[in-house]
């Protein structure tokens, strides 16, 4: 059967564990950074044959799912053209003091996805990743039939492309828990209840549940 190539832009540390459980799944994955591909041979040399690097236009153009998980402030400079109709999985943070104010999300609430969203007009953003340490990326994937899996929240607008990340989060070690829309993707920001937390999909549903509350204040 044929796996879908997974790319990363923004191959850090949350980048380089995501696709070190997509090549054991047997995933091709193409990587890359704002320094350029040659930059990363030694991670590609250690992930093995089914890695490769590239430029984040060539990466963008050649995934079925892209992740991208650069710093907020770089997220003007994505290849919007290249993100064109492609699954986006959006495993960003916000943080003023690193990243600089964004009117949108301090003033107006606007929940970082939906920011993402707005600037990669013609992709299907779909939040995932961005509520859990790197290190316990690879630390605490589970196989699918094992009990007590940590649950990693997911939401997205696109049904379609929001299904093929729940897939994706479920085949690599992790209980996708179905959110909602990119809406409500507030609800596993930085700050809120459910974030960097290690959580069953049931105790992650409890507590961004209680999320309102934050929300609201």
């Amino acid at each position: 059967m044929t796996k879908s190539t997974i790319s990363v832009i923004g191959a850090g540390r949350i980048g380089q564990a995501i696709a070190g459980l997509a090549v054991r799944q047997g995933h091709p994955v193409v990587l890359s950074n704002s320094r350029g591909p040659e930059t990363l041979q030694a991670v590609v040399d250690e992930l093995g044959p089914l890695a490769s690097s590239d430029t984040a236009a060539g990466a963008a153009a050649q995934g079925d799912i892209v992740v991208i998980a650069v710093t907020f402030d770089a997220i003007e400079s994505l290849p919007v053209a290249d993100l064109t109709g492609k699954v986006v999985l959006d495993a960003t943070n916000y943080y003023a003091p690193r990243d600089g104010v964004i009117p949108a999300v301090e003033g107006d609430r606007v929940p970082t996805s939906v920011h993402v969203q707005r600037a990669l007009l013609g992709a299907h953003v779909v939040k995932a990743f961005n509520h859990i340490v790197w290190s316990d990326i690879p630390a605490d994937a589970r196989p699918s039939d094992a009990l007590g899996r940590r649950g990693i929240a997911v939401a997205g607008d696109d049904l379609p492309s929001k299904q093929r990340v729940t897939e994706f989060v479920d085949e690599i070690g992790f209980d996708p828990v179905d959110i909602g829309a990119l809406d409500e993707s507030w609800r596993i920001q930085r700050g809120s209840p459910g974030w960097i937390t290690n959580y069953s999909a049931e105790q992650l549903l409890e507590k961004i549940t209680e999320a309102n509350s934050w929300h609201n204040a």
